[in-house]
């Protein structure tokens, strides 16, 4: 399962990608880059039928810790899936093996995620619960409510990506951050402001 310490920073790169072969080439360079420590594979830019193949391959050519993405798009990827396709194919990901983190999106149905949740945990694998906000930044105590809900739910580890409009929403999120830190310092927390402002 994968570990992360809360007072280390970590870096991860994505392998993002349309097509096998460009996949390939990008976790080539991933495993290469002495500055990834982790590499996160977003599956839903590949055709449904590639995504085992696409884990099988790029588990043979990355040894280091692998996140499993299904991004869908009411989270902003490309994945159209329902509650239960999201949870047979995060299921079939588990069971074929390779899987250091799974992505579980927290807001989708909540018997899924606990579903995926105990899996990935059984498959010795870290449940990471997400939540994605594309169109902008919410107020400092909704950040800070969204990492506690996800936190209370059980997961390894807790992640937060908005999007700012500024540089004060990034801050925002900064504070938040430190302010669930400081009440579970125990707890594994990712948390990211995109864009040029984050």
């Amino acid at each position: 399962m994968l570990q992360l310490n809360p007072e280390t920073p970590r870096i991860i790169i994505p392998l993002f990608a349309h097509a096998l072969d460009e996949l390939e080439a990008q976790a080539k360079a991933a495993q290469a880059a002495p500055e990834a420590d982790l590499v996160e594979l977003r599956l839903d830019p590949l055709r449904v039928g590639d995504w085992l193949p696409a884990l099988g391959m790029v588990r043979g050519l990355v040894q280091k810790p692998l996140i499993v993405t299904i991004r869908t798009a009411r989270e902003g990827g490309e994945a159209a899936l329902d509650a239960s396709d999201y949870r047979d194919a995060g299921l079939a990901l588990l069971q074929q093996g390779g899987v250091d983190a799974l992505d579980i999106e927290w807001r989708t149905d909540a018997a899924v995620v606990r579903t995926l949740r105990d899996a990935a945990k059984r498959a010795g694998a870290a449940a990471l619960f997400s939540e994605h906000h594309f169109d902008g930044t919410p107020d400092r105590h909704a950040m800070v409510e969204a990492l506690h809900g996800m936190l209370d739910a059980g997961p390894d580890i807790a992640k937060l990506a908005v999007m700012p409009h500024s540089r004060a929403d990034a801050a925002a999120l900064l504070l938040a951050t430190a302010e669930v830190h400081d009440e579970r310092p125990e707890a594994v927390l990712i948390t990211m402001s995109m864009g040029r402002d984050g």
